[in-house]
């Protein structure tokens, strides 16, 4: 008998021990903590973070706009989220942002990143 409880798809998030640490050292308050979990539901292998707005945080995971946007802030502020960073047609690099201006994809910082422990015989990431 399997010993360990099985959940439905995308229905649970993971967060690693090395973030966990980086987010105590940190002193990152309830809120980042809330949101780095709720972002946590998809993380990709080279650190970035899936695309979801805070309309959607707020309604799947139960968070008022505020604990968001207070959330965001603090783990934008504490450097554990940076904006993902692409070159443009130019051929100049800059944040990620959508038509209305906002950052419209994070991803954990990469120092924060190069503490996570990412087991080295996969070549798939995190699920």
């Amino acid at each position: 008998m399997d010993p360990f409880a099985r959940y439905p798809s995308c229905t649970y998030t993971t967060m690693q021990d090395g973030l966990i640490v980086e987010l105590i050292a940190r002193k990152v308050g309830r809120n980042g903590w809330a949101v780095m979990a709720a972002l946590c539901h998809r993380v990709y292998s080279d650190g970035k973070l899936g695309r979801v707005s805070a309309e959607e945080l707020s309604r799947s995971f139960k968070l008022t706009p505020r604990q968001v946007a207070h959330g965001m802030e603090e783990l934008r502020g504490k450097g554990v989220i940076a904006p993902v960073v692409r070159r443009t047609a130019d051929g100049l690099w800059v944040a990620d942002r959508s038509r209305l201006g906002h950052v419209a994809q994070y991803r954990i910082a990469e120092d924060v990143w190069s503490s996570v422990a990412l087991r080295p015989d996969s070549d798939e990431g995190p699920r």
